[in-house]
């Protein structure tokens, strides 16, 4: 009878052992997509869907759709998201994980940011998106007041809450310009879009400017002490369909390809863009005209003045 019991015992085992060999991959597909922390330097803290209390922010921690983080003064955090893109989150800063689709299969993916206040730096990586989206944006970061439509490059995107600046960081070496679409969200008026290229920097999908240092870097005293690193989020309800409007406007002509190096760098200045890279900026666009200037009811804006930085 002993001897029965044991080898019931062990079979009993053996058949559970086989059921969760087979339900671990249904699990593992069934995980919503993450951004995970891959650093975390000062008082950074996470705030999960649903919940009212801060929590700190420890490496290794997974961010779902919904969750919310946010920076301090002397604080800054780097994100990894599932696509391979990363997100260095500035001191004074608060980002909502407002949608993370990604499909590894596919290598496509959706994702939207919110940059509640503060500043933030993203190396959209380039990804194989699926034929629908072939001449869509599928990565965004909205603000109040605009989103950056991307598919990839390095952009920066700050704000106060009431206005956003966005700079395209340059990248040498690269055949076709990096660039970003900014829209703003305004729902009482039409969408304004404004075309930044690598170099130059937009304020409210403005007229772009040449792109600053001081924007394009992790120190960001401005927003110091803001309540909005603790008030309720609102995003702006349009922004899924701003961000997929991106290239609809050409679908008639071949989709534009992006590129950009992919890999994540480490906190401090940004990489450098002398005086060189600004000389062939300027020189292509003369060669691209009106893409780098906005167009507002069929009339070109103009494209020179100076705007504030941070």
């Amino acid at each position: 009878m002993r001897h029965l019991a044991i080898v019931r015992v062990l079979s009993f085992a053996t058949l559970l052992i086989l059921a969760l060999l087979i339900l671990s991959p249904a699990l593992a597909q069934q995980a919503p997509p993450s951004a995970e922390l891959k650093r975390v330097i000062g008082r950074v803290e996470i705030l999960r869907k649903g919940q009212a209390q801060w929590i700190p922010a420890v490496i290794g921690a997974r961010l779902v759709e919904g969750d919310d983080i946010r920076a301090f003064s002397g604080a800054q955090a780097e994100l990894g998201m599932p696509d391979a893109s990363t997100v260095q989150l500035a001191e004074n800063s608060r980002l909502l994980m407002t949608k993370l689709e990604y499909d590894p299969q596919q290598q496509s993916r959706f994702v939207l940011l919110h940059l509640v206040v503060g500043k933030v730096r993203a190396v959209i990586a380039q990804s194989a998106i699926t034929l629908v989206r072939a001449r869509q944006s599928n990565f965004g970061i909205s603000t109040p007041t605009a989103v950056a439509a991307a598919r990839g490059t390095i952009v920066w995107v700050y704000t106060d809450g009431t206005r956003t600046l966005m700079a395209v960081e340059p990248e040498p070496g690269l055949r076709i310009q990096p660039r970003i679409e900014c829209i703003t969200v305004a729902t009482t008026q039409q969408a304004k879009r404004q075309m930044v290229l690598a170099g130059y920097a937009t304020t409210d999908c403005g007229p772009t400017v040449t792109a600053t240092p001081q924007l394009m870097s992790l120190s960001n005293p401005a927003t110091a002490g803001t309540p909005l690193l603790n008030a309720p989020v609102s995003v702006p309800a349009n922004i899924e369909q701003l961000v997929t409007s991106v290239g609809l406007e050409a679908a008639a002509g071949a989709p534009v390809s992006f590129s950009t190096s992919g890999g994540p760098s480490s906190f401090g200045p940004p990489a450098s863009f002398g005086n060189d890279a600004l000389v062939n900026q300027q020189n292509q666009n003369q060669n691209q005209g009106n893409q780098s200037c906005a167009s507002n009811g069929g009339q070109q804006e103009n494209c020179q003045g100076q705007q504030g930085q941070p």
